[in-house]
């Protein structure tokens, strides 16, 4: 399967940022990308990543999906400059699985 240039850039980030938490917000932001245009791209690229098994059925190829980013369910700590009030927001992190980290990405 070959990968859009948008694609690349994203898994590019993400595995460059792997150790910190990152959310597609992030993601946009260092890219320069809208956030529904990299949640998107998560999606369709990375999360729903099928492959064929080399099986058929019915004379068609069979696929699995497997995945190559996860979204991690998590919290960050948000501190208001002016009250110093702490809020709590959830978020998604971005993370590579590790089929992800040794996949071979093309173009």
């Amino acid at each position: 399967m070959a990968f859009s240039e948008k694609a690349l850039l994203v898994k590019d980030y993400v595995m460059e940022h792997e150790s910190e938490n990152i959310t597609a917000e992030d993601i946009a932001n260092a890219l320069n990308l809208g956030v529904r245009s990299v949640n998107a791209t998560i999606t369709a690229a990375f999360t729903n990543h099928k492959e064929e098994t080399g099986e058929e059925v019915d004379g068609k190829p069979v696929k699995v999906v497997r995945p190559l980013m996860t979204r991690v369910a998590g919290e960050l700590e948000i501190e208001d400059p002016e009250t110093g009030k702490v809020t709590h927001k959830a978020v998604k992190f971005i993370q590579m699985t590790s089929y992800g980290k040794t996949f071979v990405y093309k173009s």
